[in-house]
C-alpha cells in the first residue's frame, strides 16, 4: 500500500470516528427528549434545548474536515463517495439534534399540564423511531447493506404509528376530552418523531450510496 493509500484511509477513518462520535450525541438527545417529553421533566427539556449548540459545532467541524481530506487527499471512486456520503450524513444527523430540541420546546410549552401524553402511542413511536436511526448508524459503521435497507422499510410502522396519534388526538379533540394546547404540543412533538424517522432513511440511503454508488435508485459515481 503506498503512502498516499494510506494516508488517506486514515483520514477517512478519522472522519468515520468523528460521525460515531456525534451520533452518539444525538442518539442520547433525542433518547433524552423523548423521555423529557413523557415524563413531563421540563429540568431536562431544558437542558437539551441548550446541548444542541453542541451537535451544530460537531457538524461545521466534520464538514470541515472531509473538505479538506477532499482537497488534500483527492479521493475517488469509492473512497469518494464515502467522504461525500459522511458530507450528506452529518446534515441529516444535525437536523435529528434538532429536532431532539424541538421536542424538548414542545416540553416546555405544555408545562405542567398533567394529561397522559398519549403514552402507549407516543412511547412505541418515539422506540421505532429511536431505533431506526441506531440501526442507520450501525449501517454506516460496519457499511452493512441489509440493515440500511431495513431501516428504509421500518419507515412505514413509524408512518403507521404517526396516524395512529392523529387520529388519537382528533377523537379526543371531538369528544372534549383533551385541552386543546396540549393537543397541538402532542401532535408537534409526533411530527418531530416521523421526521426523525424520516431523516434515519436519509441516513440509510446515503450508506447504500457509499457501498453501492447508488442513492434513491439513481446512479451517481
Amino acid at each position: 500500500m503506498s503512502a498516499l493509500r494510506a494516508s488517506l484511509l486514515k483520514a477517512i477513518e478519522e472522519l468515520k470516528s468523528e460521525v460515531v462520535t456525534m451520533a452518539d450525541l444525538v442518539l442520547n438527545n433525542i433518547n433524552e427528549a423523548f423521555l423529557a417529553f413523557k415524563t413531563n421533566n421540563l429540568i431536562k427539556a431544558e437542558a437539551l434545548m441548550k446541548a444542541d449548540d453542541v451537535v451544530d459545532q460537531y457538524e461545521e467541524d466534520i464538514s470541515k474536515s472531509a473538505l479538506r481530506v477532499m482537497w488534500k487527499e483527492q479521493p475517488y471512486a469509492q473512497d469518494l463517495r464515502v467522504v461525500t456520503g459522511i458530507l450528506k450524513l452529518v446534515t441529516d444527523l444535525e437536523r435529528i439534534g434538532d429536532h431532539a430540541a424541538d421536542i424538548a420546546e414542545q416540553t416546555i410549552h405544555i408545562g405542567d399540564l398533567k394529561n397522559q401524553r398519549l403514552l402507549p402511542i407516543t412511547t412505541m413511536m418515539s422506540e421505532a423511531a429511536y431505533q431506526m436511526v441506531l440501526n442507520a448508524i450501525n449501517a454506516f459503521v460496519k457499511q452493512n447493506l441489509e440493515l440500511a435497507k431495513k431501516v428504509i422499510s421500518d419507515d412505514d410502522v413509524v408512518d403507521q404509528l404517526f396516524n395512529d396519534v392523529m387520529k388519537s388526538v382528533t377523537d379526543q379533540i371531538k369528544n372534549e376530552t383533551i385541552d386543546s394546547q396540549y393537543a397541538v404540543s402532542v401532535i408537534m412533538v409526533a411530527k418531530y418523531m416521523e421526521r426523525v424517522a424520516d431523516h434515519a432513511v436519509n441516513l440509510a440511503e446515503w450508506t447504500i450510496f457509499m457501498i453501492t454508488g447508488e442513492h434513491k435508485s439513481t446512479p451517481l459515481f
